[in-house]
């Protein structure tokens, strides 16, 4: 491995440090980064890889456990949101609007980073003749550029159904609505 020695400026404690610097790299398993200066093993960007796909399965399990909960308590009791003012309800709304919009923004920017990595790793190893051609066109060749649509649809059907669910009581309601008696004599 060729290097070159670089002196570096005196630090605080005003001692002089020598620092090496390397030139060239001649392992194959290192590429050099456009724009970075700095060299990025392979193994490093799988390993972000599967970090950020990690984050994504873990957003969308918390998204699914809190509207499956929502909906589930909305169900059960049905009595007590009916009974609940305006104010109450535009403050739920506006909760789980919230909670949408976060959850929706941190899985599109986990969408767009994971498409980013893999985009670099096509870049820098995506060479087909490494890979089986499942691996590759599973793995490789995986885009996903798509997914902010789907975001968009699955959050804003989510929050339409719970917008249904606390101001048309009747979508919900699992008992025919409970009527006066009249009295007739």
């Amino acid at each position: 491995m060729a290097v070159q020695a670089s002196t570096l400026r005196h630090g605080s404690c005003g001692l002089s440090m020598r620092a090496t610097l390397p030139t060239r790299i001649d392992n194959p398993r290192f590429v050099r980064v456009t724009g970075w200066g700095m060299p990025i093993q392979e193994q490093t960007l799988i390993d972000a890889i599967m970090q950020v796909r990690g984050q994504v399965d873990f957003l969308w399990q918390f998204f699914m456990t809190v509207q499956i909960a929502i909906f589930a308590l909305l169900f059960i009791y049905d009595e007590a949101v009916e009974q609940l003012n305006a104010f109450a309800r535009l403050l739920a709304v506006a909760a789980v609007a919230l909670f949408d919009w976060i959850n929706a923004e941190a899985l599109k920017g986990a969408y767009t980073l994971l498409d980013a990595l893999h985009r670099q790793y096509r870049a820098d190893f995506g060479h087909p003749e490494r890979f089986q051609s499942v691996l590759y066109d599973n793995f490789v060749l995986a885009s996903f550029e798509g997914r902010v649509t789907m975001i968009s649809f699955t959050h804003s059907l989510a929050f339409g159904v719970v917008l249904m669910a606390l101001f048309w009581r009747r979508f919900i309601q699992h008992q025919a609505p409970k009527r006066k008696a009249s009295n007739e004599a």
